[in-house]
Formats: C-alpha cells, sequence, structure tokens
C-alpha cells in the first residue's frame, strides 16, 4: 500500500475512533523496558522509553517516589537484558526525566545550582527545575565550584578499572566556563603530566 493511503486510512480511523489508535512502523525498534532502582529497593518495569527515545516512568511508580523539598527525586533505571547497563535521572512531576551523570555512584550533585547532564554523548549542565541551562557541547565536564567549571571538548574518559569507580578526562582542549555558560578560561590543549593551568 503506497504511503499516502496509509496515512489516509490512518487518518480516517482517527476521525472514526473514540480510543487512540496506535500505527507501527515494523521498522522501528520495540519499546526498552527498565527496572527502577532506588537505594533498598526495586521496582520492575518501572519505565519504558517514548515516543522520542526518552525514558517514561509510570504514574503509579512516580507516586512512590521520595522527593525533596525541591520537588526532585533520583532513580537508577537499568537495562532490563543488561543489568549492568544503567543511568541515572532527576525526576520532577510533569517534567522528562533528566539524564545525569555519575558522581560517588550515584547521581551528580547539584553544585552552585547546577548538575551535569549528558545529552546526545555530550555534556551539559541543568537546573533544578531540569532545564538544561548550559548546552551539551562538552566531552567532559566536571561539577562546579565557586561559580565555574572546568570543561573539555574532544577530551575522553579513562578509568582505573571497571569495579574502580574512578575515572578522569585526558586529552583535547580544557576551559572554564561560569553559571552561564560564557567561557572565563580560555581553552588550552592537555598535555600529559602538566598540571592544568587558567587565566
Amino acid at each position: 500500500m503506497p504511503d499516502f493511503l496509509k496515512i489516509v486510512t490512518l487518518g480516517a480511523l482517527l476521525a472514526l475512533s473514540s480510543k487512540p489508535v496506535m500505527a507501527i512502523d515494523r521498522g522501528t525498534a520495540a519499546p526498552v523496558v527498565f527496572d527502577c532502582w532506588e537505594p533498598e529497593r526495586t521496582f520492575k518495569q518501572c519505565a519504558a522509553t517514548g515516543p522520542d527515545g526518552r525514558p517514561r516512568l509510570k504514574r503509579s511508580y512516580l507516586t512512590r517516589l521520595r522527593y525533596d523539598r525541591d520537588g526532585l527525586a533520583s532513580v537508577l533505571l537499568m537495562d532490563r537484558t543488561d543489568t549492568r547497563k544503567g543511568q541515572w535521572f532527576y525526576v520532577r512531576r510533569g517534567v522528562a526525566p533528566a539524564p545525569v551523570e555519575l558522581m560517588d555512584n550515584g547521581p551528580d550533585y547539584f553544585k552552585d545550582g547546577l548538575a551535569r547532564s549528558r545529552v546526545g554523548g555530550k555534556i551539559g549542565y541543568i537546573d533544578r527545575k531540569l532545564n538544561l541551562v548550559i548546552p551539551a557541547i562538552y566531552d567532559g565536564a566536571y561539577p562546579f565550584n565557586d561559580g565555574v567549571a572546568v570543561v573539555c571538548t574532544a577530551c575522553t574518559l579513562v578509568s582505573e578499572g571497571e569495579n574502580n569507580g574512578r575515572s578522569w578526562y585526558e586529552g583535547g582542549h580544557w576551559g572554564r566556563i561560569d553559571r552561564k555558560g560564557r567561557v572565563v578560561s580560555r581553552f588550552r590543549p592537555w598535555e600529559k603530566g602538566k598540571p592544568l593551568e587558567f587565566d
């Protein structure tokens, strides 16, 4: 059936039906289903990827989360087929969950009101409302401290070992940004064995 006829048929079904109709493209992968882990408890099949590829938490699970005074909760979403794969997210009611970097075996802390968030393989920073306030354009980034953060481009993450958890960035070009994302120390090339020095 030509694509035009498929669209017309789907439109007619939508117009005649009071229930939503979902068209399934056979070439599209099925949604990924996640288990949710919080300290002391795991919830099975608590989330799945939505049409945009971002995870969506089930309403029944959202009510079980422990929200802090800012209305935030954190959860580790684990791939059900490979539990070694996991991603921390901050959750706020009415907003899509925001992925955050790992820090001390948990979600990245909000330092100076911002936390690191990986989007499309790059790192930016979110605020407590889960808005991406500094675009995800960096290959590496450290938490803010006294209003500035050290970031790098074309750098790579290096780890001491799979189970150790200690990691750092090497290579590329390094600079510092302020809380508005403005460069406050120009980017310089990384040199092995030499400490980073900024203007």
